[in-house]
């Protein structure tokens, strides 16, 4: 089943192009925090390269990053082709996303959109933001807009170590 997601400052489009029941793959049963502590080099290089893409917050395009569990249960980070749309993101969801990372312009709120918070009520997914004033996250778990990094720190693959203790505590078959 393939699903074609637009995400817009303003409102979200969204289209599903054939039926089935819709699953999330282990999604909603994995916490911000857990997919947090799994943001390793390739994760972090991935984000650097989305915020290249979008010109390190100079345009007014977003890039997007997607964080999928492998049946191993490890993550990898994937960037769907640019589509270099103006304050709008158009992707393909891919069975196994656990979180959903993008950019924002350093013109706009670094915090989720509304747009960005239905995305991530809808699958279930934590909805991390990418910006020049930090890294922001929404957790459709707790309904709350946080910072986890601030300014570029994001961007710093040691910034990361501290999330690293939620594996070791995350229940069996919760990771």
């Amino acid at each position: 089943m393939k699903r074609v997601l637009f995400m817009t400052m303003a409102a979200l489009l969204f289209t599903t192009s054939v039926g089935g029941a819709q699953t999330l793959h282990g999604a909603d049963q994995t916490s911000a925090a857990a997919v947090m502590s799994r943001f390793d080099r390739g994760i972090v290089k991935a984000f650097r390269e989305a915020w290249q893409r979008a010109a390190i917050g100079t345009l007014a395009i977003e890039a997007v990053v997607l964080i999928l569990r492998n049946a191993d249960g490890s993550c990898k980070a994937t960037l769907p082709q640019p589509t270099n749309e103006n304050r709008r993101l158009t992707f393909h969801w891919q069975p196994g996303t656990i979180a959903v990372v993008h950019t924002h312009p350093n013109s706009n709120s670094p915090r989720p959109s509304p747009a960005d918070i239905e995305i991530a009520e809808r699958f279930h997914v934590p909805m991390f933001t990418l910006t020049i004033k930090g890294m922001f996250l929404y957790d459709p778990a707790t309904k709350v807009i946080s910072m986890v990094q601030p300014g570029i720190d994001w961007m710093d693959e040691a910034k990361w170590t501290r999330y690293a203790p939620v594996m070791a505590a995350q229940p069996a078959g919760r990771q």
